[in-house]
């Protein structure tokens, strides 16, 4: 009996990353959101010492966003950038890298924020960069046990 749950319980959780990764590449938009919420990777080091390259964030869709606030915002379905609201006026907002000299050339419309950052995670990182492996130890462990 102990064998059969555990079979099913690796079935389970292959088909379960399976579908993550398949849902995850097969999207058209630059963003996957479950309830308004987003995990990133983190691509320059612009806005370093806060956020590093490589490191996951989580951000999430708000109402209202402040000054100060790092924020996601997608460019003409392009790419995406998270830089610091230095300036707001209205439902327009002015951002810049945290390690850059200069603000961004672009005006942010409300629109197009995807998000503000609500989390830097170090165990997200960890698990971003060594998934495969860590995988293969929770397999080894269920069928050892």
């Amino acid at each position: 009996m102990k064998k059969i749950i555990k079979i099913l319980c690796s079935i389970t959780i292959s088909i379960i990353l399976s579908l993550a990764l398949y849902f995850g590449l097969n999207t058209n938009s630059l963003l996957v959101k479950f309830y308004g919420i987003s995990i990133l990777t983190v691509g320059s080091g612009s806005m370093l010492p806060e956020l590093s390259v490589g490191d996951v964030i989580i951000i999430k869709a708000c109402d209202d966003y402040k000054i100060n606030d790092i924020i996601t915002y997608n460019v003409n379905n392009e790419y995406l950038v998270t830089h610091r609201i230095i300036e707001k006026d209205g439902n327009t907002f002015v951002t810049k890298g945290d390690n850059n000299n200069i603000q961004d050339r672009e005006i942010v419309l409300k629109e197009n924020i995807e998000g503000k950052v609500i989390y830097n995670s170090q165990i997200l990182k960890f698990i971003y960069e060594y998934w495969l492996i860590l995988i293969i130890a929770i397999l080894f462990i269920l069928i050892i046990i």
